[in-house]
């Protein structure tokens, strides 16, 4: 078996591009993504490099392993999605690219699928059990499902197409994909380049049930919004004009991945978050079912938000009445909702241990013990005072054990 944190240390001890700066995570609670949680690996070294993301001055190439949180992903755990995190980490394969001056995609982009490929080959995974979706090119309007209805042509990536059957991906599986999947429509807070994007699977199944993981994204940005007037908002795009600057890069979900190569049947099953789901299984009981993953990965996103709003020192916060840290309300309310699926019979000595455990579980992260009171102190504060409505209980946990 491969353990996380070898393959983790293998990701990170890859070949760089010469030049390439080695940089802690970003903060989950970061500018650039104000109001929710940290979802990528770019944006907020980009904006801390550069001051925005776009008109660069200087080249900027560096590495990191990021942790992501997409509140949306553990809703769809309710129904049971084996391969869905509270909290994952995003880690790049061949450096996080930004280039002042537009550079030859055909060897970058190409180059960056080459390694990948590579990787997968020497984790036991060959080119044949390798898919990858990529954009078939049509109107910005339909691509977008009418998002940007700009009149706009995008023509299909063929780069990364190729690239792909040339580093030994079968043709068969090379998926064309029509939606904003495979295109890089962006407006993150302020004028954000566009470009493509690549969904990189493994297949985990068998010949007769394949199953689709996806474990990889690949992405290179070759245009920059137009804009009506000096209004910089989304709504004011009117088009696309070629990107004198460049990026790009590939994210691997290392969870994801460590699943897949131990040839587990779901994420949970990754060996530094057995411990945490057996002590949880315990005291849930065996009629949890789902319920186990929601309230899980609830709680352990929660422990990761709290932990960085006290001690990461670049975490964005509101200076609390009573002196201290305080999230932002939008941030607030998205806590809420995790909190709501931290079930009540979860005690606070339960609440306590489970923290322990997965502290111990992830050295790499720091403060994770004394991240442990404030957000145990946090649940509790919300079962004390909350007025919001009950949520849908996850099967397994009815809602009068107190999951909603």
């Amino acid at each position: 078996m491969l353990a996380y944190r070898d393959l983790r240390d293998r990701l990170r001890g890859w070949p760089k591009p010469a030049g390439c700066r080695y940089e802690d995570r970003a903060p989950l609670l970061t500018a650039a993504f104000p109001g929710t949680f940290n979802m990528s690996s770019t944006e907020h070294h980009w904006l801390r490099e550069h001051g925005g993301y776009l008109d660069w001055t200087h080249d900027y190439v560096f590495s990191t392993v990021q942790s992501c949180i997409r509140v949306g992903d553990v809703e769809l755990l309710r129904d049971d999605a084996p391969w869905h995190l509270g909290v994952f980490e995003m880690a790049d394969l061949a450096g996080e690219v930004s280039l002042h001056r537009r550079p030859d995609y055909a060897d970058l982009q190409g180059g960056q699928i080459r390694a990948l490929v590579r990787f997968l080959a020497g984790l036991g995974i060959g080119p044949e059990r390798v898919h990858a979706s990529y954009c078939a090119g049509g109107r910005v309007a339909d691509l977008t499902g009418g998002a940007y209805a700009f009149p706009f042509e995008v023509p299909p990536d063929t780069l990364s197409r190729d690239a792909f059957a040339a580093a030994g991906v079968p043709a068969a599986n090379l998926l064309p994909d029509r939606t904003r999947t495979t295109l890089l429509s962006l407006h993150v807070h302020r004028p954000t380049p566009w470009g493509y994007r690549n969904e990189i699977f493994v297949d985990a199944g068998t010949a007769a049930a394949p199953v689709l993981v996806d474990v990889a994204t690949a992405e290179y940005l070759v245009w920059r919004p137009v804009f009506a007037g000096a209004a910089t908002d989304r709504r004011a795009i009117v088009g696309l004009a070629p990107l004198d600057a460049g990026a790009v890069g590939i994210g691997v979900g290392v969870e994801r991945l460590c699943a897949v190569v131990n040839g587990l049947a779901r994420v949970h099953d990754v060996d530094h978050l057995r411990p945490f789901y057996a002590v949880l299984g315990a005291a849930l009981g065996a009629d949890a079912g789902p319920g186990l993953y929601y309230a899980g990965e609830s709680l352990r996103a929660l422990h990761r938000i709290y932990t960085d709003l006290h001690h990461h020192p670049e975490a964005r916060f509101r200076p609390h009445p009573a002196g201290g840290r305080a999230l932002s309300t939008k941030r607030r309310k998205k806590a809420a909702r995790l909190k709501r699926n931290v079930p009540p019979r979860l005690d606070g000595a339960t609440l306590e241990r489970l923290l322990d455990l997965h502290a111990c579980a992830q050295p790499w992260h720091a403060h994770l013990a004394d991240g442990i009171a404030p957000t145990v102190r946090a649940i509790g504060d919300y079962r004390g005072g909350s007025t919001a409505p009950p949520g849908r209980a996850p099967r397994g946990v009815s809602a009068s054990s107190g999951a909603a």
